[in-house]
């Protein structure tokens, strides 16, 4: 299992502070051992709580003040042109010294919109298209017709792509053509756990056997008291957590479901979780432990208990490093 830090950065305050907050914060995970920081994207019509626009410019800025490696949670299709998006992605995995993590989520119609682009056609082949463009570019001979990213990827077929969805046809898109899933925060632990058996039904093994990725971003405070714990979520996420609760985007294995907050509580309640995390074929968790309001004491708490008390039961628990390298299978 790996653990990693899913940053919340707003569009309703300056965005250079919130970035300066931000490397502080990675920081002190990388000194408790969480190995990874992944960053979303929206486009929102108005100043939300989270995301920014533009993940992969965010990204660029943080690759040269953390170490870490760094994942998109998740970038949308709509957004990008292929092309333009297999450029900026192999410079960006250039920039990181090969660490990077390519999530994917295709994004709305009005993604594209605001992006500037037209909408693409059916969701699944849209998809699909990208994916094989993506590969190709990262991997093509620079005297093929083909497009070829230049500055390639580090490593000859690019980064690591994680891709999500609530149907069957997005854990087989997952495991191939894609290298692993990625189950958003407001997937509920029925669907991940359901999407997670898809996944490697599809891949054909477990973690350690056949390679691959399940990922997911939770919401997280710990605290030595669980009562405490909850108060602290309850009153610092709210405009995090309202946002999915008001659009009714909870999603549950059978449809829309209420919110759920797995990884807040005690350490040993943390631990618990991960456990049945493991269990179920998840191999990656990002902690979002600062949304837009939390003191920075409360994030620091939280990533000094996980450090000391749940980090060192898990970090060897699999044998895949997926998260920070992309092994060509």
């Amino acid at each position: 299992m790996r653990l990693g830090i899913a940053l919340d950065l707003s569009s309703q305050e300056p965005v250079r502070p919130q970035v300066d907050r931000t490397v502080t914060m990675l920081a002190r995970a990388e000194q408790q051992g969480f190995d990874s920081a992944w960053v979303g994207e929206s486009y929102h019509a108005a100043a939300q709580p989270f995301h920014l626009p533009s993940v992969l410019m965010v990204l660029g800025h943080l690759a040269g003040r953390t170490s870490l490696a760094l994942g998109s949670a998740v970038l949308l299709l709509r957004a990008y042109s292929p092309e333009k998006l297999a450029y900026e992605a192999a410079l960006l995995d250039q920039l990181c010294g090969g660490k990077l993590t390519l999530g994917l989520g295709l994004g709305s119609p009005e993604v594209a919109r605001r992006a500037g682009l037209p909408a693409s056609g059916p969701a699944g082949a849209a998809f699909d298209a990208t994916l094989k463009l993506l590969r190709e570019a990262w991997s093509a001979d620079v005297n093929t017709d083909a497009p070829v990213a230049i500055p390639p990827p580090v490593r000859r077929g690019g980064p690591r792509i994680l891709v999500g969805g609530k149907v069957a046809a997005s854990a087989r898109r997952a495991a191939t053509p894609a290298d692993g899933f990625y189950g958003a925060t407001n997937y509920c632990d029925d669907l991940l756990i359901k999407q997670s058996a898809a996944y490697w039904s599809y891949r054909g093994g477990r973690p350690g056997e056949a390679g691959g990725v399940v990922a997911t971003t939770r919401f997280c405070v710990v605290h030595e008291d669980a009562a405490t714990a909850r108060e602290l979520a309850a009153r610092h996420f709210k405009a995090a957590t309202a946002y999915y609760t008001e659009r009714g985007a909870w999603m549950g294995a059978d449809g829309p479901a209420e919110l759920e907050l797995p990884m807040v509580g005690t350490p040993d309640e943390i631990d618990a979780t991960i456990a049945r995390y493991v269990q179920a074929g998840v191999t990656s968790v990002q902690l979002r432990v600062a949304p837009f309001g939390t003191p920075p004491e409360v994030a620091r708490h939280t990533l000094d208990l996980v450090g000391r008390h749940v980090l060192p039961h898990w970090h060897d628990t699999t044998t895949s490093d997926a998260i920070t390298s992309f092994d060509g299978e």
